[in-house]
């Protein structure tokens, strides 16, 4: 059975911050610049986890977009729920 060695829940979570604050800055600057990803060997400074705290709880463009998505017949697709199937059991159809 093969089964990846997927990263540490705090360096996804650290890398995401870090993605988002540098997305954010460039918003506001305007600049158009594409925000560069942190990589997974580098810590994030916790000055950083004050972008998050500034957020508000409840984000209503997040919430609109999960009503359309619970609306939506399609959602999620075939290929979506085949995706998660094989992430859950990595096995082949034949095994």
């Amino acid at each position: 059975m093969n089964i990846e060695n997927n990263q540490p829940a705090t360096n996804l979570y650290a890398q995401n911050l870090a993605n988002r604050t540098n997305a954010n800055a460039a918003k506001e600057s305007g600049n158009g610049v594409k925000p560069q990803a942190t990589p997974i060997g580098e810590k994030v400074e916790i000055s950083k986890l004050d972008g998050l705290r500034n957020q508000p709880e409840i984000r209503p463009e997040v919430v609109a977009k999960g009503k359309e998505l619970l609306n939506d017949p399609n959602y999620p697709s075939k290929e979506i729920v085949d995706a998660i199937a094989k992430l859950i059991v990595p096995f082949a159809d034949d095994e």
